[in-house]
This record gives structure tokens, sequence and C-alpha cells, in this order.
């Protein structure tokens, strides 16, 4: 069977790790991005990995780097500040094969991320790395290109697909701080009337914030001095936080929730956030992207899934369009309900939520359901595990 040519479009966290993954299954791999490596490197952002995600990275032979860097969240502390309940998930709510990791999740600095990838990307002989590409044209012949070029997709557009898409009426404020603690192994999402808030660590009393709320508090919020916009966050972390001082300058960035209509138009694929984009509650974004390229490698490996010439047939093709809409579509239904019956004060809903955390304190199994939806998507509901 030939061995396939691919390009990918977009070399950020998604195209770079679809990348290696496409060359470890023996295809030559092209990948193009308009930035240069210190650009791509540079953006300030920290990502939230789940267990689905640290599955892929260990059959790619990079978790064992990456594990050194990454920094390890024992506990998950859900907290309503609305009606004043809180739940601890902990590394015994796991399901077996996620507790010998002994993390409920782990955080890690994109520009730590990015490097180990472009290190890989640098030592594979199956991959060309074209960056700082003005107009990613050239005369090859692919078999198949792979868009990861972003929520904003130039090649989404290209090729014609459009998105279903929900704007939100919340920005997203995000910045790294210096906090004081009691549990420096814990995470925290904190459900309040404006919007979700997550706190994740980064080591050494440093964690990435990112509060969800309306438009008009995110930009009052920017404007302000660093005395006054430290004042105003200390009023919105939960009981036993505590914030020392900023760590860079905070960003703020517009919501929305967005599907594209369609995953594959003849041999172009959308991955990543070209194919979706979610609220960053629960810190599903990446993580989602990481499925996406698992259940590609999965498709392009198996034989069976491939014609006489080495190409997809219509059938797999079918089967995995199926696979990740169900899991795309799962996902941002959990984190758009979240938002809907969370973010506000509705007396109606305060009842669902009192409900919510009783049954979760009561019922072991359904704190293990909700924590395998967060680390292994809903795949887990219709296979035991499709990367192993």
């Amino acid at each position: 069977m030939k061995e396939l040519i691919i390009k990918v479009l977009g070399a950020g966290p998604s195209g770079a790790l679809l990348a290696i993954a496409l060359a470890n299954i023996n295809t030559e791999v092209y990948l193009f991005d308009i930035l240069d490596m210190e650009k791509l490197l540079s953006r300030d952002r920290s990502y939230a990995i789940t267990h689905s995600t640290r599955r892929l990275l260990e059959k790619l032979g990079i978790w064992s780097e990456l594990n050194n860097k990454a920094i390890p969240f024992k506990e998950l502390s859900i907290i309503d500040s609305v009606i004043n309940k809180n739940i601890i998930l902990s590394t015994k709510d796991l399901e077996e094969n996620n507790y010998k990791s002994k993390a409920v999740g782990w955080t890690i600095d994109h520009k730590i991320l990015m490097e180990v990838l472009f290190e890989k990307l640098s030592k594979n002989n199956k991959i060309n790395l074209q960056l700082n590409c003005l107009q990613i044209k050239d005369n090859r012949d692919y078999d198949y290109y792979f868009a990861a070029d972003g929520i904003s997709s130039k090649s989404r557009n290209k090729w014609n697909i459009g998105t279903y898409s929900y704007r939100y009426r919340q920005k997203c404020i995000t910045f790294k701080a210096l906090l004081r603690v009691n549990h420096s192994n814990r995470a925290y999402e904190v459900f309040r009337q404006d919007g979700p808030m997550a706190i994740l660590p980064m080591g050494h009393d440093l964690y990435q914030v990112i509060i969800s709320t309306t438009s008009s508090i995110c930009e009052n919020l920017i404007t302000l001095p660093t005395s006054l916009f430290l004042d105003k966050v200390s009023t919105m972390l939960p009981s036993g936080l505590e914030i020392d001082s900023l760590y860079n300058n905070p960003e703020v960035f517009p919501l929305s929730l967005s599907v594209s209509k369609k995953l594959i138009v003849a041999n172009k694929f959308l991955v990543g956030e070209s194919a979706h984009s979610l609220h960053p509650v629960g810190g599903q974004g990446l993580n989602l992207s990481i499925r996406d390229i698992n259940a590609l490698t999965l498709l392009l490996n198996d034989r069976k899934n491939r014609n006489y010439n080495g190409l997809i047939s219509k059938r797999s093709k079918s089967f995995f369009i199926l696979n990740r809409y169900i899991d795309i579509l799962s996902t941002s239904f959990l984190t758009h309900t979240l938002i809907l019956i969370f973010s506000n004060s509705f007396t109606v809903l305060r009842f669902i939520r009192y409900f919510t955390f009783s049954l979760l304190r009561k019922a072991p199994y359904l704190r293990r359901l909700l924590l395998s939806l967060f680390t292994d998507g809903f795949s887990f509901l219709f296979a035991k595990r499709l990367d192993c």
C-alpha cells in the first residue's frame, strides 16, 4: 500500500501534534504555518490536560517528557458561589485505568508544550516543517489536506465550509497570578452569577486564572490599574485563596460556541478549533482537539479503512464523522448546559443546582461518571477505550 503524502495547515498545538501522529504511522507530512517559530511560541496561555490527551501523548512517546513539565492536580474543587455549595473530586473518583496516573489532570504552559513539540518535529525525518509562509501554496500533489489553523480558519473559509455558531453574552479575561492557597495540588471551577471562573495551578504558587463574565465587567477590569484590578479579583476568589500579585498582563477574548457543518470535503479535513470551539468552562478545548487527532490516526493506520490505492473508503469516512460528531456535539452540549444552568441566579434553577450537589455528595458512581465525561469525553460511553 502506497505511502500517503499529507499537508497540514497550522503549526499550533493541534497541527504540530497531528503532524507527529501522522508521521508515526508512516506518512509523509508537510506542516505549514504563516507565523514564525517565535510567534508560535509566544502565545501567553495555559492548557488543562485530561486523561484522553495523556493517553495519546503516551502513544506518541511525548508524555514522559511533558509529564516532568506539566503540573498535576490531584483534586478538582467545583464551587457554586450563588448557592454556597461545593464538591471536591479527587483521584479516588477516577476510573481504574486513569487512577494509576495519580492525578485528576494537569496544566501546562503553551510555550513549554510547543518547545517540546517543535523538538519532536525537528527530529522526525517524515515531517517537512515550513514556517513564516506568507502564502501557503506549492505545486506538490497531496493525498490529504488537514486544516488546523484555528477558530478563524482561512482554510475552512476557502473550502466553503460553514459553521453553526452561538456568541455568548460573556467575554473571558485571563491572566497568571501569584496566589496564597490552602491546597497547592487543587484546581478550581467556580460557578458565579456572571459566569464561571477556572483557577489552574502552574507550580510555585503561580496560577492561571480564567474569568468568564459580562462584556462590560471584562472591559472595566482590563482598564483598572493593577492595585484596583487585584482588589476586584480578590472579591471573586473562593474562600481560602488570596491574590498577591499579577505575573503577566490580563487579556480579554470573546466567547462563542462553534461547530463546523462538515468535517470532511473530498480529501480535506478540519481538525481542532478549525472544526469546533467551545466555552472554556471545564477546559475541554485542546482535549477535544487531541481526540480528533487520535481518531484520525486510528482511521489512517488501519488498513481495513483504506482501498487498494491507500485512500480512505467512504464507509470509513462516514464512521469517522459519526464518531467525531458524537464527541463534539455532546461535549458542546455539556459545556453549554453548564453555562445555562449555573451562570445565573434564577430561583427555579437553584433547586436543580442544590439537587445536583446533593446527588454528587451521596453517589460515588455519579462523581466517577462526571469526572469521566471531563477526562475522556463521551466516547467512553460507547466503547471501553477507543485508543487502547
